[in-house]
């Protein structure tokens, strides 16, 4: 792996974007860091890696572990930390904000233009039309992850609570595919699974679009659907916060709430989309988004500036304040030592006289079993004061000098 950053001559390093900077520094090349090469570095971060990682197995290491290894990431490698949503979690508050700086390409606001002057010249549109016949989809990849499971609840509750039987195309493709749509029949829930399709080749055809899923960081298809003018039905949750301006979007935080917004979309046209929402959705809005929101003030400069201090003290109450209750913790944690010192004397006596082990071997458990974790209990529990040497910011930069 080499240094990409060596292909750059010093004097052109101003500024950098990294595209998911923790992703991009898991594996870092040999080199200077980025925010050594460059004078200033802007990270984006748009990919929730710790709700994966409560999906794979071990998930209650390999969960809080990404966490703590995507903070050490972004905070070491980038001035400024741009998250697309509130979902995200805080990776260095000093450095970070919240801000869409994604926007869609113009063919999806092309189609948008298309809906909303056949919504004004024909209020009873075939498909767009509050009398047209029902037309609900959902595009994505076919993972439990995105919410497919809940999806299916959220129609089976609408058919049984308010008798809106509706049939729902499912568009994309992925290893949960099959699974999804044995489950659907299951359930007796009207979905037909078509595969992978352009978003955009769905513009003139559907109505509605649901996505009922909570992984994402900002999801790019309820950007789509918007600009294309249609309805989004979608979850009250922060990575849909952006979404929540536009008049198209219905965001629901119950069952019943849901099965509300289903029937106002059945029975109503899509407001046309207007030129300040249209502009807001696109990349050109997006951009100026961006620069504003990547530069840095001077009063977050001087923050930073102190946040690097080397000498930064804090002072805390002692970890238990009241003094009968410490000396009775004391006590139980001196006794429980005890006990185990006595455990693993007797232990140590019997592994010397195991046979079945090879001698060298025996003499290191024995070694190991024999050391003392020797520590003044009283005044670890009433220390007054913590003194931290270094910053986080800075001891993950050292963490991180390789």
């Amino acid at each position: 792996m080499g240094d990409i950053t060596s292909l750059i001559p010093a004097e052109e390093a101003d500024i950098v974007v990294l595209e998911e900077p923790e992703h991009l520094n898991w594996y870092r090349g040999p080199g200077e860091h980025w925010t050594n090469k460059f004078k200033h570095v802007v990270g984006i971060v748009h990919t929730n890696y710790f709700v994966y990682a409560q999906d794979q197995p071990a998930a209650f290491i390999r969960a809080p572990s990404m966490r703590l290894l995507t903070s050490w990431m972004c905070r070491a490698h980038c001035h400024r930390i741009i998250k697309l949503s509130g979902t995200l979690s805080e990776f260095a508050p000093e450095k970070e904000l919240i801000e869409n700086v994604h926007g869609v390409r113009k063919s999806f606001l092309d189609v948008g233009e298309k809906v909303s002057l056949r919504c004004r010249e024909n209020i009873d549109d075939e498909v767009f039309g509050p009398s047209a016949e029902p037309s609900v989809y959902f595009i994505g990849k076919m993972l439990w992850s995105k919410g497919l499971g809940s999806l299916m609840e959220l129609i089976k509750y609408a058919e049984e609570s308010a008798s809106l039987g509706i049939k729902v195309d499912m568009y994309g493709g992925g290893p949960n595919k099959d699974e999804a749509s044995e489950k659907a029949n299951t359930l007796g829930v009207d979905m037909e699974f078509h595969g992978p399709v352009d978003h955009a080749a769905l513009g003139m055809s559907h109505k509605i679009f649901i996505n009922p899923s909570t992984s994402e960081v900002l999801c790019t298809t309820v950007a789509e659907a918007l600009a294309m003018g249609k309805f989004v039905i979608l979850p009250s949750h922060p990575s849909n916060d952006f979404f929540a301006q536009f008049p198209n979007c219905l965001p629901y935080s119950s069952k019943e709430e849901f099965v509300g917004n289903l029937y106002y979309a059945l029975t109503h046209s899509p407001e046309p989309l207007s030129k300040e929402y249209s502009y807001a959705l696109s990349w050109e809005a997006a951009t100026k988004r961006f620069e504003s929101s990547g530069c840095i003030t001077v009063a977050e400069a001087e923050a930073v500036e102190n946040a690097l201090s080397t000498d930064a003290g804090l002072e805390l109450p002692p970890l238990i304040e009241d003094k009968s209750q410490r000396n009775k913790v004391a006590a139980t944690i001196r006794l429980n030592r005890n006990r185990y010192r006595q455990f693993r004397s007797k232990l140590s006596q019997e592994m010397q006289q195991i046979n079945i082990l090879p001698i060298p071997l025996r003499k290191r458990m024995v070694a190991e079993l024999d050391k003392r974790l020797d520590f003044n209990i009283d005044e670890i529990l009433a220390s007054p004061k913590l003194r931290f040497q270094l910053s986080p910011a800075q001891l993950d930069k050292n963490l991180l000098g390789f």
